[in-house]
């Protein structure tokens, strides 16, 4: 009896977005993890629904301002975040670098702001619930943040040290969905404690 063979040598080794298995990957880790954001979430509604008076502790709007102007950092780190992925597919090491270390100043930018908050924070994580899941809401987004800031600066040193070959293009363009879900995140934080300060 024969064995049909397939000839797979003409297939690429590395494949780019939802045709790379690494891909999916990040994308159901985005998934555990901003289920455990919006969880926080909810539970800072709950808390807030079953506490008199609600906050305890008054935030600052100084601190407010601090967490608006760390989103708008997150939000605007999205452009060069999307433009290395895209040189990352294009095979243009020179823009895959330049947008790649932009994007990751920004995210150091922005996690120096989200540490500032939290040290600003009128109440400490053991306070009281309402202090808990504030600073686990806002310290795991943070958490999330320095890894996609650590992870960035780890490519950075393969596009500057070299060599630069086609599974690490395909690792920095399957990086931007996490950087997106950091961003994300950044907002849900803003959205849920800061928000109602400043309004």
């Amino acid at each position: 009896m024969k064995r049909r063979v397939i000839d797979v040598a003409a297939l690429p080794a590395h494949a780019f977005g939802s045709r790379d298995p690494l891909w999916w990957a990040v994308i159901l880790l985005d998934a555990i993890e901003g289920t455990m954001l919006v969880l926080l979430a909810v539970t800072y509604f709950y808390i807030r629904d079953r506490t008199t008076p609600f906050p305890p502790v008054v935030v600052p709007r100084g601190i407010a301002w601090i967490a608006t102007a760390e989103l708008v950092v997150w939000l605007v780190s999205a452009v060069p975040t999307y433009a290395s992925g895209r040189a990352a597919i294009a095979g243009d090491v020179p823009r895959m670098r330049r947008q790649l270390a932009l994007a990751t100043g920004l995210g150091i930018i922005a996690a120096v702001l989200r540490w500032t908050e939290l040290h600003l924070l009128p109440m400490r994580w053991d306070s009281h619930a309402y202090g808990s899941v504030v600073w686990a809401l806002l310290g795991l987004q943070w958490l999330h943040a320095v890894t996609g800031i650590g992870e960035n600066l780890l490519y950075l040193a393969v596009l500057w040290i070299g060599p630069v070959e086609d599974k690490h293009r395909a690792d920095i363009e399957v990086s931007t969905p996490l950087w997106y879900f950091v961003i994300a995140g950044a907002a849900l934080a803003w959205a849920v404690v800061f928000l109602e300060v400043l309004l």
